[in-house]
């Protein structure tokens, strides 16, 4: 007879209010975007970079930076993203420090990949070309999906059904070639 390791999830008592905590999580999470949304507006990650372009050119050449219609659009670096690119950034430190004792494994994603630097080069051209993509769509995807399903965009949900759908598709074909 076969023993499974597996254990159901507890059971909820039949007439049980309670909510599941991922659900309770998500409530919070949809106030504190509505929240900000009221407050600062949409918000996203990808502006910051620009941003931040910005500023150190118009340190080093202010007449160039102040002639240039796209840094002069996207503005100065002090914006509520400015402060979630720090916040995430502080986060995942935090997060690290905190967790000393399990180091992650190091997953070599793609089949080519033999090195620890050949790993972090792919994720650095990745995020380059995310980025990239996102200025020219205009957005980044946590200001398209947080921000604009936030405001029921339908644009942004069709966009969020793009982005997961394609991501499950990718994912299922790398396991598939290469691992």
């Amino acid at each position: 007879m076969a023993v499974s390791t597996t254990q159901a999830p507890p059971a909820v008592a039949a007439g049980s209010t309670r909510m599941p905590p991922w659900a309770r999580l998500g409530i919070l999470f949809g106030l504190v975007s509505t929240a900000s949304i009221l407050l600062w507006g949409p918000i996203g990650v990808s502006g910051t970079y620009p941003r931040f372009i910005g500023a150190v050119l118009r340190a080093v050449t202010p007449a160039y930076a102040s002639a240039n219609p796209y840094l002069v659009k996207m503005g100065y670096v002090l914006t509520p993203e400015t402060y979630l690119v720090v916040g995430l950034l502080i986060g995942g430190f935090l997060a690290a420090m905190l967790n000393r004792e399990q180091k992650p494994a190091l997953e070599m994603v793609h089949t080519g990949e033999k090195t620890t630097g050949a790993r972090y080069r792919d994720a650095f051209i990745g995020g380059f070309l995310i980025v990239l993509g996102a200025r020219i769509a205009g957005g980044c995807t946590s200001g398209h999906i947080i921000s604009g399903i936030t405001q029921l965009s339908v644009s942004s949900m069709i966009f969020a059904a793009g982005v997961f759908a394609t991501g499950i598709v990718t994912a299922k074909l790398l396991k598939k070639g290469g691992r």
